[in-house]
């Protein structure tokens, strides 16, 4: 038989134990690499960390150029915006990525901000850089994606001054002869001379096929999907 005291400790014991915080668990419905950029700050902090080295590098451009002869190129999903929601919608249903789901996803408007994107455009705009968005969303999309960036506070053109889709269904996944035009772009819109100095995004082809005088930065967004151009996916970078 519990002895009065020993019960009375039992009881404080267990209820101490009930308001404990408990520690994150990982949703079994969840792939790791989701459930990761779901739940775990260290997502975040690796994207801030990611984003703060580009800085760092556009501010040794800056101090060596002229403003408006440098530009960065930017890939949006995963680098700009954040669409975990729609991830987690789709394996919870049981399902994989369509062009259906992604449609109806990109419609809603509902992606969130990579951690570290906004004051990263905001310091290229402020050392006298362009801003490039290059994309492999359908050019269908393109209306709602630029009301999406405009909803966390992305605006053409203070914040960005291109914005290239692709084409449905032609269009390939490809960005690199995208990213050759981003100068003769911005000479059409009046701004001559400029040099593309970095690039940021999440997978391989976030970048040009060929090297050049240019830097490239690698947000992590799990091993999700595609090539992703993190060492190591997911926590642990």
């Amino acid at each position: 038989m519990i002895h009065r005291l020993q019960f009375a400790s039992l009881l404080a014991a267990t209820a101490l134990a009930a308001c404990a915080t408990p520690p994150p668990v990982q949703p079994a419905d969840l792939s790791p690499g989701v459930a990761w950029v779901a739940d775990n700050a260290g997502w975040a902090e690796e994207a801030q960390d990611v984003y703060g080295e580009a800085t760092a590098h556009v501010e040794e451009v800056a101090a060596t150029r002229a403003p408006g002869t440098w530009a960065v190129a930017l890939d949006i999903d995963e680098t700009v915006l954040n669409n975990i929601e729609y991830q987690i919608r789709i394996e919870r249903a049981g399902e994989t990525y369509s062009e259906e789901s992604w449609q109806a996803w990109t419609q809603e408007k509902a992606a969130t901000l990579v951690p570290g994107a906004k004051p990263f455009i905001e310091r290229v705009n402020a050392l006298g850089g362009h801003v490039a968005l290059v994309t492999n969303r359908a050019d269908t999309t393109q209306l709602w994606t630029e009301e999406n960036l405009a909803a966390v506070g992305l605006e053409r053109p203070e914040d960005f001054r291109i914005l290239m889709t692709k084409a449905t269904p032609e269009g390939v996944s490809n960005k690199t002869p995208r990213y050759d035009i981003i100068p003769a772009m911005l000479a059409a819109q009046g701004y001559p001379g400029v040099d593309v100095v970095a690039y940021v995004g999440d997978n391989t082809g976030d970048k040009p096929d060929t090297s050049g005088d240019w830097a490239f930065f690698c947000i992590d967004q799990g091993g999700m999907y595609g090539e992703p151009c993190a060492a190591v996916a997911g926590p642990g970078r």
